[in-house]
């Protein structure tokens, strides 16, 4: 089976409520904007996109990009979530041969965020839920979250980090949040994770970070130096950062072979699933896995959908 992680959908209704504060908002392109959300909405779009890309199956997960919660207030980031959810359940429900999925959960109020997790995975059936790289000006190993991540480890539920796009006015220019900033901002997130002691606190995490990590594992040796060098940063870490870093899962959403295979070579075949970005991603994400070279044959199932399917906890019979 070939598992597409990294699969965007959104509702148009929450997106109508929290366009403020999407992307689209920041860069005024209403022409991409249309054609964007149409394929992110669309269902029988979506599955002839995937019988073209060779994709058995899709992990559905709302665009954060384009419909966060976090800057709602909680009551309102509760009520948007829920319906998403709702909407990927639904999705689920129509093909459930073709889609599982998580839902998203309003991660500025963390014990709302504890309680939509839980209605995920007990009543909706969903696999864990995804979340942004930071929340406002928190970062997400900040200690107020902590209850948050002891729900998600308790319940076996898999966290799919994407960032909500970075608004900071140094990224506004030539689409800087996005050449730059996502990858900015998944390099933050796992950062946040060795240094404030997630990981040691919640060893049993499933985490899956989108496009290969951001810029955090091609970087890891001046990481590991600091934590070499500086008493300082590993106040909260047990061991060195290339084990924190091989603790999570990557997608191979990075746009580029060389990129692919170094990838491989830091945390392992074992540590990868296959991700499109769909619908604005790669659009031959199957191909990117079978030709990259680090990956020998026998090890290309797994990275196309085997990691997948353990960690979703999918059926054998799918």
């Amino acid at each position: 089976m070939v598992i597409d992680f990294h699969a965007h959908l959104i509702d148009p209704a929450v997106y109508a409520e929290t366009r403020a504060w999407s992307i689209f908002a920041m860069t005024q392109d209403p022409a991409r904007e249309a054609s964007v959300n149409k394929r992110l909405a669309d269902i029988d779009d979506r599955v002839a996109a995937m019988d073209r890309m060779g994709v058995d199956m899709q992990v559905l997960s709302s665009s954060l990009v384009h419909q966060g919660t976090y800057n709602a207030p909680p009551a309102d980031g509760l009520r948007l979530d829920r319906r998403m959810n709702d909407r990927i359940a639904e999705a689920i429900a129509s093909r459930p041969e073709r889609f599982c999925g998580v839902g998203s959960v309003p991660l500025q109020a963390p014990d709302l965020a504890v309680q939509e997790l839980r209605r995920c995975m007990e009543e909706l059936g969903l696999k864990g839920v995804t979340i942004s790289t930071s929340v406002g000006a928190l970062e997400i190993g900040d200690v107020s979250l902590r209850p948050f991540w002891e729900a998600a480890e308790a319940l076996g539920a898999v966290i799919y980090i994407h960032p909500a796009g970075n608004h900071d006015q140094r990224f506004r220019k030539y689409a800087l949040w996005n050449s730059i900033g996502q990858s900015f901002e998944e390099a933050m997130a796992i950062g946040s994770l060795f240094y404030e002691g997630i990981l040691d606190a919640y060893p049993k995490l499933k985490i899956v970070v989108s496009h290969g990590g951001g810029y955090m594992p091609y970087y890891i040796g001046r990481i590991a130096r600091n934590y070499l060098e500086k008493p300082a940063t590993r106040i909260n870490m047990s061991k060195p950062p290339i084990d924190y870093l091989r603790m999570l899962y990557y997608d191979t959403c990075v746009y580029d072979k060389a990129t692919l295979e170094h990838l491989v070579e830091i945390v392992g075949a074992d540590r990868l699933v296959m991700g499109s970005d769909y619908p604005v991603g790669d659009e031959d994400p199957v191909a990117v896995v079978r030709d990259c070279k680090a990956l020998d044959n026998a090890l290309v199932p797994a990275v196309l959908g085997g990691t997948a399917k353990t960690l979703l906890g999918l059926d054998a019979s799918r």
